[in-house]
């Protein structure tokens, strides 16, 4: 009989590539996450330093123009931490999209290992099988002599 091929085999070996490149780029996603986490928590960190101290200045004699400056300061962090936190929105967007991505080419790649394993089962019954005949016959002809002619 002849060897085992499965007909999908290069579409199972695209599969398993396509999986982990697509677990690389999850984690390179994830990694731009964080990074834009850390970068919103300095700016929040910032922020409330900065309305710590402004709270601080105004106990103490302070200028009107200094008021102004801390406002001002104070609403350009509001804004970044704004514009940062849609940004961060997006790429958790993205993070799921491609971990969805991930889910769907995994579930792919299972089901044509399982396909696989069905027919290496039903390749090694068969060769079971046919080893099974000849020894069969093998052994009909020892017993039985007379058939030969």
């Amino acid at each position: 009989m002849k060897k085992f091929k499965f007909k999908l085999e290069t579409l199972l070996n695209i599969k398993i590539q396509e999986e982990d490149l697509k677990r690389i780029e999850l984690a390179a996603e994830i990694e731009r996450l964080n990074r834009e986490i850390a970068k919103m928590d300095l700016l929040v960190r910032e922020k409330n330093e900065k309305i710590d101290d402004y709270k601080r200045l105004l106990n103490l004699s302070i200028t009107a123009s200094k008021i102004k400056e801390y406002n001002y300061y104070i609403l350009k962090l509001n804004q970044k931490i704004e514009e940062q936190g849609l940004y961060i929105k997006i790429v958790e967007e993205n993070v799921d999209k491609i971990r969805s991505e991930l889910i769907e080419i995994s579930r792919e790649r299972k089901i044509l290992e399982k396909l696989r394993a069905k027919k290496l089962d039903a390749y090694r019954k068969e060769l079971a099988r046919e080893e099974q005949k000849v020894i069969d016959e093998i052994v009909s002809y020892r017993y039985n002599p007379g058939l030969t002619g």
